[in-house]
């Protein structure tokens, strides 16, 4: 049997509770794993064969998750409100412990990240990587993520940070409003600073970039000038690393989807078992 496709194009705006454009926000047809961010003001607009596609998921980061009914939504254009949803952070006191506050690093240093290849995705797709943090200090917090973008794809896109909780997969994200960011060019350090969020680091976090369309950055899949058999990946791209060692540190996630896997299968055989990571690092303060 043959189903026939019956395509619909959803358009609409997607606010909070006083009627402000949510940017970046997701629309997601569930059951063909096909998605579309609103623009800064909320807007949308996406195909979908409504005789395989049900359900709509509307969420974003800070917001609670909505599940629309297709056959139940109007024919024109629609208007969903998502309502804030807080993050219970544990609670982070500094005292002072010896009088002085000190810096620690989640991962490895830049001097210790030696840059060796490309880490292409495509909009939508989402990155971790699983940092862990020395024992012995005390109500750490985290202070800065830095990302490499290498001179690959268009540098200067914007891209989106999300902190996770330590587990054994990000599942629980601790930021909670949008974190979008650029690099003013290729081959740099990006710095972003969250030490005014009061993230608690604990055992340690997983830390990730999303490549996000929209807010001027090129809808056209770019070929690598590095390699002639990569194509059709989006916007920045970022360092690859082999200087974490002998672990699988890191996690992907693909374009609007919930499932991660690891980026660099930790059963392959690697030579002298160092795996691929991106290039990713943190700091944080402490007292001790």
């Amino acid at each position: 049997m043959t189903a026939t496709a019956q395509t619909r194009v959803f358009r609409g705006r997607v606010t909070d509770e006083k009627k402000n454009g949510i940017p970046f926000a997701v629309i997601e047809a569930r059951e063909q794993r096909q998605g579309v961010y609103t623009d800064e003001n909320g807007y949308f607009a996406f195909t979908a064969d409504t005789s395989v596609v049900k359900t709509l998921a509307v969420f974003s980061m800070g917001y609670g998750q909505r599940q629309l009914v297709v056959a139940q939504l109007p024919a024109d254009s629609l208007h969903i409100t998502l309502t804030p949803q807080a993050t219970t952070l544990s609670t982070v006191k500094i005292t002072a412990r010896n009088g002085k506050k000190r810096e620690g690093t989640l991962g490895q240093s830049r001097r210790k990240l030696r840059h060796i290849g490309e880490l292409f995705r495509n909009y939508g797709a989402e990155t971790a990587i699983k940092l862990r943090a020395d024992t012995g200090q005390y109500n750490a917090t985290l202070r800065a993520v830095y990302v490499y973008v290498s001179t690959e794809g268009e540098p200067t896109t914007k891209f989106r940070v999300h902190v996770y909780e330590w587990g054994n997969l990000p599942t629980r994200e601790i930021t909670d409003t949008n974190v979008v960011v650029a690099a003013r060019k290729g081959g740099t350090w990006v710095k972003i600073d969250l030490s005014s969020k009061k993230i608690p680091v604990g055992n340690g976090l997983f830390v990730s970039v999303e490549w996000v369309a929209g807010f001027g950055n090129s809808q056209i899949p770019m070929q690598s000038t590095f390699d002639s058999a990569v194509a059709g990946f989006n916007g920045q791209v970022l360092g690859i690393t082999d200087g974490y060692g002998q672990a699988s540190l890191t996690y992907s996630r693909k374009p609007f989807s919930s499932e991660w896997q690891y980026y660099d299968d930790p059963r392959a055989m690697r030579r002298g078992g160092y795996f691929l990571n991106p290039m990713i690092y943190c700091t944080y303060t402490y007292q001790r």
